[in-house]
């Protein structure tokens, strides 16, 4: 090949991939956020946060805990309403003092299953005893 020719073809290649780049740039990302709040669990009131983020056929969901005042190794069930229907999505497993919560991440990038969350969703954490924390995305 001529490197003339070669020159082209590196080139077209170059367009191509900026061209594919800002496509993918272009494409508009679902982002919601929440606090986390409840009543006091033994004299401690625990809070958090719930974070989803969707772009391009991938999606991330995050929520994070502290100060629920449980046991060390207590499982806290992670679920959300999404139109009326209450999906499980996970747990977090209390951790020692000081921190005394945990996080749980859902992401597709992972293999894992991410469940299609919208405006409006809530996100529930609940300890043995029922909820501990929500949110409304």
């Amino acid at each position: 090949m001529t490197s003339w020719k070669l020159m082209a073809v590196i080139a077209a290649m170059v367009v191509l991939a900026g061209s594919v780049g800002t496509a993918w740039a272009g494409e508009p990302e679902v982002r919601l956020r929440t606090k986390l709040a409840g009543g006091a669990v033994g004299g401690l009131e625990p809070s958090g946060h719930a974070d989803f983020r969707a772009r391009s056929g991938r999606a991330r969901l995050n929520v994070e805990v502290e100060d629920v005042n449980l046991a060390e190794g207590t499982a806290l069930a992670v679920s959300v309403m999404v139109d009326g229907m209450k999906i499980s999505v996970g747990t977090i497993t209390v951790s020692a003092a000081p921190v005394r919560g945990g996080e749980l991440e859902l992401n597709t990038q992972d293999g894992q299953s991410v469940p299609a969350v919208k405006s409006g969703t809530t996100v529930i954490v609940e300890g043995p005893g029922g909820a501990i924390l929500s949110g409304v995305l």
